[in-house]
């Protein structure tokens, strides 16, 4: 991984070394071939395979796709396309419970998680600020908005598509701007305080200094970063959709600790924090994946497959997994049992 160099098409070298250890010079170096060959970066879900009835768990009805789920505490709020809407809800178990319904923009972005429960939802000239409960409230004249976050002081974070991170007081005034990447396709504030943003195009992820001017340290992220996630307090999981693998970042700066594959096309991550683990939903395979990062190599601890076009994907705090489904087939609530980790 080289600083602030961006579409580099070489494998990174954590995974060559893995690979050779693993395998003698002739497979290494197909693989190498068949891995420099997959087009890079402006990852998008891709598109399952038909899907067999979840056998574990419980499938909820919802009227439309599901484009993302944000969780606080045992409350989902399911964003649902055509017509775009939020749909907020109380998880008991593998039962959701919807309690109230947010209409928003028909230009509207993909939704993410702000401070203290507060779901934010971009749109083409601002942001929607949907708190768990009470009024929302619309933020315009911000311009183009393609993701947000929230700190922990009330302030609030927008990406645009121009590489700009720009810091605001909660009613949407700017106070700083963050220049220096691609694209700000997805924002996040660890536990730490520490700002993390990821940009699709070029697939690269950058630690942001809300003092700073520019961003950096930027690294690259596989073949096709698609989502990024909050992980145990000061670091970040990133799914790489086009290269097959996740992979763990330190976020004050940002530094790569683990890269390994997974199921074909991961996209959606959540960390279980009740059961130490990161889940991750794979649209090639319609299945969820369990990784224990404990023993420094990621081992699989779970496996389990779930309904067709997995592409949202969040863990409440008591341990159930909600998936929902980009075409239409509901939310999927279950609470796996883990195999015993390696040893």
């Amino acid at each position: 991984m080289t600083l602030r160099v961006r579409r580099r098409s070489t494998l990174p070298a954590v995974l060559v070394a893995v690979a050779v250890s693993l395998t003698g010079c002739s497979q290494t170096t197909s693989h190498l071939d068949e891995y420099n060959e997959l087009q890079q970066g402006n990852a998008a879900p891709a598109v399952a395979p038909p899907a067999d009835d979840p056998t574990v768990g419980d499938v909820v009805p919802v009227p439309g796709a599901v484009r993302a789920l944000v969780g606080s505490g045992d409350r989902v709020a399911a964003h649902l396309a055509d017509p775009p809407r939020l749909v907020l809800g109380v998880v008991e178990g593998t039962r959701w419970t919807e309690d109230r319904t947010v209409d928003l923009p028909v230009d509207s972005g993909v939704a993410s998680a702000g401070h203290d429960g507060t779901v934010l939802i971009p749109f083409g000239d601002g942001l929607v600020v949907v708190p768990p409960f009470g009024t929302e409230r619309r933020l315009t004249g911000l311009g183009g908005v393609t993701s947000a976050a929230g700190l922990a002081d009330g302030r609030l974070l927008t990406g645009s598509s121009d590489g700009t991170v720009t810091v605001r007081e909660p009613d949407g005034r700017e106070l700083h701007q963050v220049r220096g990447l691609a694209s700000v396709d997805r924002l996040t504030v660890a536990s730490d305080g520490s700002v993390t943003a990821l940009s699709r195009p070029d697939t690269t992820i950058a630690s942001i200094d809300l003092g700073e001017d520019t961003a950096g340290p930027i690294l690259r992220v596989g073949k096709g970063a698609g989502m990024v996630t909050e992980f145990s307090g000061d670091a970040v999981v990133a799914s790489d959709t086009v290269g097959g693998a996740l992979l763990v970042y330190s976020t004050s700066p940002v530094r790569l600790h683990q890269m390994f594959p997974v199921a074909e096309a991961p996209w959606a991550v959540s960390e279980d924090v009740s059961r130490g683990v990161v889940w991750v939903a794979s649209t090639g395979t319609n299945t969820l994946q369990a990784y224990d990062f404990g023993d420094g190599l990621g081992s699989r601890r779970a496996e389990v497959g779930t309904v067709r076009q997995p592409d949202a994907l969040v863990v409440t705090d008591s341990g159930t997994v909600v998936v929902g489904s980009a075409d239409g087939s509901g939310l999927h609530l279950l609470r796996p049992t883990l195999s015993e980790p390696a040893r």
